[in-house]
């Protein structure tokens, strides 16, 4: 079963800023240059072409997609703000295949009370949250409570841990490392860290090795050839290759996109000596590998 375990729903201007789109479209026209495995909306707005993911985009880009999981951040601190109503209802119309997550800001005073809410009143299944984009410590043990509660209701959480395009993201807050202490402090706690925490993706490796309920995901990588290779390559050397797990990060690419990325990922090392990625590794990260952390839909 294909399950892209990492979607975006949210627009510009309704959730995202000038200033946010403005960088997210350089972003964009550098991975363009790289690979053509990259979405583009073809407006003839930039802002547009940016970073939009409205209903109708999504539902097409999912075409093929088996579920799906979806949210929409909630970041104020580095201008977007996503209407967590707008995620439930969604879902609520595409149950046969979409699942929402919720977002709160880990900043916000009650921050708890709105998880409880989202997830036993909205019925939304899991926290997506960021350091980076929220601007928050993933060490300061305030933020410890939030985690807790996560842990409490069973779901699991999607953390932004890595770099990101965003002017006003604090790198400080970014690298996977970070993440240790909300492992340890809430041992049952299902953690998937997206992006393989790039560009510490030899971080990320070395931390969901140590934790048995942390995974990675490898949306967004497959943009820079070398990097992608090289990050699957140290999974496989420290044998996590099976705590990698599919996601597409739509509107960066497409599901679709993202597979062929995966499936060209020997051609950097062409004519070369250097260990090839095994295409049955590859495999299960697209179809497998979400079971373990999942398991509910299996």
């Amino acid at each position: 079963m294909l399950f892209d375990t990492h979607t975006n729903l949210m627009w510009y201007p309704d959730h995202l800023s000038d200033e946010f789109v403005e960088f997210a479209w350089e972003a964009k026209r550098a991975k363009m240059r790289l690979s053509k495995d990259v979405y583009f909306a073809d407006s003839e707005s930039h802002q547009a072409n940016a970073f939009d993911s409205k209903p109708e985009q999504l539902l097409e880009a999912s075409q093929g997609v088996d579920r799906v999981i979806v949210f929409g951040i909630k970041a104020p601190f580095t201008g977007i703000n996503c209407d967590q109503e707008l995620i439930a209802s969604f879902v609520a119309e595409h149950a046969d295949k979409f699942i929402g997550w919720c977002s709160v800001d880990p900043n916000d005073a009650d921050c708890v009370e709105q998880l409880e809410h989202y997830v036993t009143r909205l019925g939304l299944r899991g926290l997506k949250c960021s350091p980076i984009y929220q601007n928050w410590d993933p060490q300061d043990p305030r933020h410890l409570p939030l985690f807790r509660k996560a842990e409490s209701l069973g779901i699991p959480v999607n953390i932004h841990q890595g770099t990101s395009f965003v002017r006003t993201g604090p790198l400080k807050y970014a690298n996977p490392i970070q993440l240790e202490d909300i492992a340890v402090a809430c041992p049952d706690l299902r953690i998937v860290i997206s992006h393989m925490g790039h560009p510490w993706e030899d971080e990320c490796v070395v931390l969901i090795r140590k934790h048995p309920n942390l995974y990675t995901n490898i949306s967004a990588l497959h943009y820079r050839p070398l990097r992608h290779y090289q990050a699957f390559n140290t999974a496989i050397e420290y044998g996590v290759e099976h705590k990698l797990i599919f996601g597409s990060d739509f509107p960066s690419a497409t599901a679709a996109q993202v597979i062929a990325g995966q499936r060209k990922i020997n051609d950097v090392i062409a004519g070369t000596n250097l260990p090839r990625i095994p295409g049955e590794v590859i495999e299960r990260i697209i179809y497998e590998n979400w079971k373990a952390f999942l398991p509910e839909y299996t």
